[in-house]
C-alpha cells in the first residue's frame, strides 16, 4: 500500500519535468510558432476586414481593396487552422507540465497576442477612403452623404481593433496567472491535507457525467461517503476528469482524507479512488483508477 497520495506524487513529478530544460525549451519553440502563426493570421484578417471597412465608407462601387483579396483571405485561413492545431499541441504540453488550468488559458494569451501583432503590422496597408468625413456622390454632380456613426467607427477600425485585442491579450494573462496560482495553492492544499488530515475509507455512491471533456477526458461529478472520527457519516461530492476506462462508478471504494476539527468543511476534504483505495477497502485492485480530487 502506497503511504503518500499517487496524484500529489504525479504533480511533484510534472514539477520536475517542467522545471526540465527540455521541456521548458519545447514548450518556449511551440509558444514562439503559435504567435508568428498568429501573426500571419492577425495580418490576414486586417485584408479581409479592409473590405467591409470600404463598405462602409465608400459608396457603392468603390470597395476595391489596394491587396489581393483572394490571397490574403486564404493566407489567414490557413493560418488560422494551422495556429489551432499547435494551440492543442501547446495545450498538451502545458498541461504535462502541471500548469492546471493555466494550460488552457495560456494558448489563448499567445494567440491573442500574434493577432495584435498582425493586426499593428497591418496598418499601413488599409486602403484610404475617397474622403474623409463623407461618401463621394455616387453620380458626378450629386451630393455627398456625409459619415455616420459606423463609418467613422470603421475609419477609425486600424487603430481600435488591435487596441482591443491587446486589452483582451492583458486580461487573459492575468486569468492565466491566477490559474497558475490557485493550482500552486491547491497543491500545497493537497499535501498538507495528505500530512495532517484523517485517512479513512469510503465508498463511491453516485457518479454523473457533467457533459463537459477535457483534452478527451470526461468530468464527472461523484459523491463520496464516509464515517468521520465522531461515527457521523457524511456525503462529499468532488468533480474530476478521469480516462474514459477509469471513471467512477457507484460503489467503486475510496480513500477520504479530511480535518477531524472540521469534518464538514469539503474544502479540506480529499478523496482518492483507485488502487490504494481497493486495497484500504480491502478488495482486489482490478483497475488502475487511481486519482484524488481536494
Amino acid at each position: 500500500m502506497s503511504t503518500s497520495d499517487p496524484r500529489v506524487e504525479r504533480a511533484a513529478r510534472q514539477a520536475r519535468a517542467a522545471k526540465s530544460p527540455g521541456t521548458a525549451l519545447v514548450i518556449a519553440l511551440l509558444g514562439v510558432v503559435h504567435i508568428v502563426v498568429w501573426v500571419v493570421a492577425g495580418f490576414g484578417m486586417g485584408s479581409i476586414l479592409d473590405i467591409f471597412r470600404l463598405m462602409t465608407v465608400n459608396q457603392v462601387g468603390n470597395w476595391t481593396s489596394d491587396l489581393d483579396s483572394v490571397d490574403s483571405q486564404f493566407l489567414a485561413v490557413g493560418a488560422i487552422c494551422i495556429g489551432s492545431f499547435v494551440g492543442v499541441f501547446l495545450t498538451g504540453r502545458l498541461g504535462r507540465a502541471g500548469l492546471g488550468g493555466a494550460a488552457l488559458i495560456i494558448p489563448f494569451c499567445t494567440a491573442l497576442f500574434g493577432i495584435a501583432i498582425g493586426l499593428v503590422l497591418f496598418i499601413p496597408n488599409w486602403s484610404a477612403p475617397d474622403a474623409i468625413g463623407e461618401k463621394v456622390a455616387f453620380i458626378d454632380g450629386g451630393d455627398p452623404e456625409p459619415w455616420q456613426s459606423d463609418a467613422w467607427a470603421a475609419y477609425y477600425l486600424p487603430y481600435w481593433l488591435p487596441a482591443t485585442v491587446g486589452v483582451v491579450f492583458l486580461l487573459a494573462v492575468v486569468a492565466a496567472l491566477a490559474a497558475m496560482r490557485a493550482t500552486r495553492r491547491s497543491l500545497s492544499r493537497m499535501t498538507d491535507i495528505e500530512a495532517r488530515g484523517t485517512r479513512v475509507p469510503g465508498v463511491v455512491t453516485e457518479a454523473i457525467a457533467t457533459g463537459t471533456e477535457i483534452q478527451g477526458s470526461p468530468r464527472i461529478q461523484f459523491t463520496t461517503r464516509f464515517t468521520d472520527t465522531a461515527g457521523t457519516d457524511r456525503w462529499v461530492t468532488k468533480r474530476a476528469t478521469f480516462p474514459r476506462a477509469a471513471t467512477p462508478r457507484a460503489g467503486d471504494p475510496a480513500v477520504v482524507w479530511f480535518d477531524p476539527l472540521a469534518p464538514n468543511d469539503e474544502t479540506k476534504i480529499m478523496v482518492g479512488l483507485g488502487p490504494e483505495a481497493a486495497q484500504l477497502a480491502g478488495r482486489p485492485t482490478v483497475l488502475p483508477r487511481t486519482d484524488l480530487r481536494g
